[in-house]
């Protein structure tokens, strides 16, 4: 999917009260990450793009944090097991690919649940994002953030 604006999620959109699990265990959704840009980006272990793409945003993170973007990684519903199993594989897959830059607090990583993922990405692609607003609307979709970095970049700057 080439990159495109998009509109439609909003805070009280139900797409925003949809569960994702932190690596903490700890269950949130959506709507606590409103009030900042938010990008929300789907990954799979077995995703050789993720795995490309992970670094390569890595390096940039200076970039999202300049414009104030919170990334929220999510392992794709079905990719990973549930609990704290699915949790240890993302872990390992996201350091694995992002290494000692996995732990920058300028992005989250969780388990989307199976609503979640159906609202924001119902074809199940891994390697999917979209970037959110401070209201929640969806202003950007993309895919495979290695090939796309630049118009990514771009959306970013503007929100």
């Amino acid at each position: 999917m080439t990159g495109s604006p998009s509109t439609g999620t909003r805070t009280g959109h139900p797409v925003l009260q949809a569960p994702l699990t932190l690596l903490s265990g700890r269950e949130t959704a959506l709507r606590a990450f409103t009030g900042r840009p938010l990008m929300v980006w789907f990954v799979a272990s077995g995703c050789g793009a993720c795995a490309a793409s992970l670094p390569v945003i890595a390096r940039h993170l200076s970039a999202f944090r300049a414009a104030n973007v919170r990334i929220l990684v999510l392992g794709l519903y079905g990719a990973f097991a549930g609990g704290e199993p699915g949790r240890a594989q993302l872990v390992r897959f996201g350091r694995g690919a992002a290494g000692d830059r996995f732990y920058d607090p300028a992005w989250t990583w969780g388990l989307a649940s199976a609503s979640l993922t159906a609202a924001l990405d119902p074809a199940a692609i891994p390697d999917e994002y979209l970037l959110l607003n401070r209201s929640g609307h969806t202003v950007y979709r993309g895919s495979t953030p290695v090939s796309t970095l630049g118009p990514l970049l771009n959306h970013v700057k503007e929100l």
